[in-house]
């Protein structure tokens, strides 16, 4: 996928991993559509930085929405499609720590699994028939490899909660839903993948880790390097190099029932 000339929507883009993808995508692309929690006012100074960084006849939109609210999505997904009607490459990379203690969010649900996993499949659901073609990356992490997926019990009700545990698990399921979509695809010239952008040292990962890290501009790199590949379709990355995911997320019976909560919980809240 060229990079250069393209539009692309990229989810979480005001801290950390996001923002220095934000800052090297607008070097390259025609038109970046970015997107974060915050207020227009309070990303001033990144939309200066993006706008200066763009190439002649680009142009760079912030839409704000708190992933905490599942009808912020709805009015993302109606920001994005007021900016463009087309996508040439979506990254979903918005994503939250652990909560320190289980949360629900404003639609009842735990936040760690809504922020991670429900909110970018009910953005990315949406967004299909603006790409006619194009590349979607979903962000994951190398903790899902250890995580168990418990369909009946996503949220964390009935299990042992720690911030990492329903770190992993969200990100577990965001591979799983990966490997299902790419399966899926209502477009054939549509391709999906998962990555790991590395150990990298960001407030997330401090959150729930007291480990060091590379740099968030190592993180952009990998990212702009996978978003830039073609010719795959489901593969996860670790870094920039394909890798098995975790087993589970392979399992043809377990990506459909996950499929299956997942429309059922997006329903419950429509």
């Amino acid at each position: 996928m060229e990079l250069e000339g393209a539009t692309i929507v990229l989810t979480g883009a005001t801290t950390g991993i996001g923002r220095a993808t934000a800052v090297a995508l607008a070097q390259r692309t025609r038109r970046l559509i970015v997107h974060g929690p915050q207020s227009p006012t309070q990303v001033t100074d990144l939309m200066n930085q993006l706008r200066a960084g763009m190439r002649a006849g680009g142009g760079v939109v912030y839409l704000q929405a708190d992933y905490g609210e599942l009808e912020a999505v709805g009015r993302l997904t109606e920001g994005i499609r007021s900016a463009t009607d087309r996508i040439d490459v979506l990254i979903n990379n918005a994503a939250r720590p652990g909560a320190p203690a289980r949360t629900l969010s404003r639609d009842g649900i735990e936040l760690t699994l809504q922020t991670n996993y429900l909110a970018p499949v009910a953005l990315t659901t949406t967004l299909l028939e603006l790409m006619p073609t194009g590349r979607i990356v979903n962000v994951a992490s190398a903790t899902h490899l250890s995580a168990t997926l418990h369909l009946n019990d996503l949220e964390l009700a009935r299990h042992a909660y720690a911030p990492s545990t329903a770190y992993a698990l969200s990100k577990l399921a965001l591979v799983t839903y990966t490997c299902w979509l790419a399966k899926n695809l209502p477009n054939p010239s549509i391709e999906v993948v998962s990555m790991h952008p590395g150990v990298i040292a960001t407030d997330l990962l401090h959150a729930m880790f007291s480990i060091g890290g590379d740099s968030v501009e190592y993180a952009a790199a990998n990212l702009l390097e996978v978003a830039s590949l073609s010719g795959d379709n489901g593969t996860y990355y670790d870094e920039r190099v394909p890798a098995p995911p975790n087993p589970i997320a392979q399992d043809p019976e377990t990506q459909t029932r996950l499929h299956q909560l997942t429309t059922n919980l997006l329903g419950r809240r429509a």
